[in-house]
């Protein structure tokens, strides 16, 4: 599963570019290859492209299939991811989230 880390960056991306350009800056290979050549001013590793790419693929692909959306909360000593159901709009736990996606098969 992705790490709290890029889902931030994805929510970061999306404030920046809208839903729409951070999707396509995130689900192809490529073009997540110049976003991350972009943001960190040199050449990206095919690791760190590949897990931003994953991540991508995780929030616009693979949460909404099985049900599942993420928001972030604040607190005073920072932010915290959350899953949440998209049927009933209730916390899901990051258990629930990998038993639903190994469910599937992803």
């Amino acid at each position: 599963m992705a790490t709290p880390d890029f889902l931030k960056w994805l929510e970061r991306e999306e404030e920046v570019f809208g839903m729409t350009g951070a999707i396509e800056r995130t689900i192809d290979p490529d073009a997540c290859r110049r976003m991350l050549l972009e943001e960190l001013g040199y050449d990206p590793s095919d690791k760190q492209v590949g897990a931003m790419y994953e991540a991508g693929r995780m929030r616009y692909e693979t949460l909404p299939t099985i049900g599942v959306s993420t928001s972030q909360v604040s607190y005073p000593w920072g932010k915290q991811t959350w899953y949440r159901d998209l049927t009933t709009g209730r916390r899901v736990g990051t258990a629930d989230v990998q038993y639903r996606i190994d469910l599937m098969g992803f």
